[in-house]
């Protein structure tokens, strides 16, 4: 029997032993609740990606498998970062999921119809490495499959009518109807993908599937040694770089005296929250979308800014998130995935009130998270902001800050008083104690994840009433930039 190749007998033979251990496996990755496995299947369509899924529903409990197929991007998809949706549908702890038509299929496809540039597309596979590591190191277990014909070139060895019938056996076809020259550039555009976006724990793997026997049994075994050697404990990965904090005091250089009487607050109050309502519904906002994001020192007074800017929206267009510790469940995913499900939608506005910062603040001084997590988690910060302010999301983060004295008056006051009582944790007392640390990571934050057209909005909130205004007086000022 020729290489690469398997009869229907030792098929068998080989399929009973796979059987048992993939199973087997399946059960161990659930009862632990490690993983996920994310199974990326490329390739030609005559290869079969389709069949190989249909093969792993028949081999394991189904219960616990996760499928999707993803054609071109269309509606809401097509107006959203271009990760979004494959954030939203990352397989749960515990599952393993199977990918077709995945992240790299639009890339490829327009780089082989020659709407993409190589600089354009090489770009978006550095995207992706930085995407894929920031999995690994979160946990997920990648396997990447390229299902690849002899010389992957089959379709120049066929007439046009033996294409046809071929063709029309396949389950899924995402090439559509390319020729044969074209099938040709997304051959050679294939080969620039794997070289360009093979990275450790993220590797392209070839498999011959001309035999669809030897196919199955060889992706069979590549998932099973995938699922027996789980990624390396987060806490022994290198660190992303030597640590050199920022030598910055940014908050030190704060004005806390800063005051606004309270006739001058209501004037100005009014002033600001209609320029707000009227920004949010002129008509070119409706092209945009809007992300708030609160960050600062217990009892700044972050809530009431965040009122004051809710209460002249309309409550269909906005929407304001506390973000809390994560559930058990998100503890086990990648730490975005719960932010990129809550970012807002074109001509909506979201507000979070805490965010994804959390991860270079409180998970950094409390320990929730590695050294190495957090150190990471600068760029991988950057990275997601990117890729919103690219899809037209206009992005406006504030730091309220207070000084040792105001908060300890701040305390005091919530804990004298039935109403306020509830918001004051022995935690907040515990995260006092520890201010020096909080002070550091927040300057390192500021300083190394503030951009052009991301910037901090450093405010000093001692008076509440000085902090509101200026909340609101720089959401005005980005959306009449933006709305230009």
């Amino acid at each position: 029997m020729s290489e690469n190749t398997l009869s229907k007998k030792d098929f068998n033979t080989l399929s009973d032993e796979l059987n048992e251990a993939l199973l087997e496996a399946q059960f161990d990755l659930n009862r632990d609740g490690k993983g996920p496995l994310l199974v990326i299947i490329s390739g030609n369509d005559m290869a079969g990606k389709a069949e190989v899924i249909y093969r792993f529903y028949e081999w394991l409990d189904n219960r616990y498998l996760n499928t999707r197929a993803y054609h071109l991007p269309e509606g809401i998809d097509k107006r959203m970062p271009r990760m979004w949706r494959y954030w939203r549908t990352l397989p749960s702890s515990g599952e393993i999921g199977f990918y077709l038509g995945s992240w790299y299929h639009q890339p490829l496809m327009d780089y082989s119809r020659g709407t993409l540039s190589f600089a354009e597309f090489e770009q978006q596979m550095q995207d992706i490495l930085r995407f894929e590591q920031m999995l690994v190191n979160e946990g997920v277990v990648l396997v990447k499959l390229w299902l690849q014909l002899s010389n992957d070139n089959v379709r120049l060895q066929l007439s046009k009518s033996e294409v046809k019938k071929a063709l029309d056996s396949v389950s899924m076809r995402e090439w559509g109807d390319f020729s044969a020259q074209d099938y040709e550039k997304v051959r050679e555009a294939s080969h620039a993908m794997i070289q360009l976006s093979s990275s450790p724990g993220a590797e392209w793997q070839r498999v011959p599937s001309q035999d669809p026997y030897y196919r199955d049994i060889q992706i069979g075994r590549l998932i099973l040694d995938a699922l027996r050697n789980q990624p390396q404990p987060a806490e022994s990965l290198p660190l992303p770089r030597s640590w050199i904090p920022s030598n910055e005091d940014l908050l030190g250089q704060l004005d806390y005296s800063a005051r606004l009487e309270k006739d001058d607050y209501k004037t100005q109050l009014d002033k600001y929250q209609k320029q707000l309502k009227s920004l949010v519904t002129h008509p070119d906002f409706a092209k945009l979308s809007l992300l708030l994001v609160f960050e600062g020192s217990d009892a700044a007074g972050k809530g009431g800014a965040i009122r004051r800017v809710s209460q002249c929206l309309d409550p269909r267009q906005m929407r304001v998130h506390g973000t809390r510790a994560p559930t058990e469940e998100e503890r086990r995913q990648p730490y975005l995935m719960r932010f990129w499900k809550r970012i807002p939608a074109p001509g909506k506005i979201v507000i979070f009130d805490r965010s994804y910062y959390g991860r270079v603040l409180v998970e950094r001084v409390e320990g929730f998270c590695t050294t190495a997590d957090w150190q990471r988690a600068y760029g991988e910060i950057n990275d997601f902001e990117r890729q919103l302010l690219e899809a037209d999301t206009v992005i406006i983060k504030f730091w309220l800050a207070i000084d040792q004295d105001e908060q300890l008056a701040r305390f005091k006051e919530r804990d004298a008083s039935p109403l306020k009582r509830y918001k004051l944790t022995d935690e907040d007392w515990r995260n006092r104690d520890k201010w020096p640390a909080y002070h550091d990571a927040a300057n390192d934050m500021l300083s190394f994840t503030n951009s052009k057209l991301a910037p901090w909005n450093l405010i000093a909130a001692n008076d509440k009433r000085h902090a509101r205004i200026q909340v609101l007086k720089a959401i005005c000022e980005h959306l009449r930039q933006r709305l230009k």
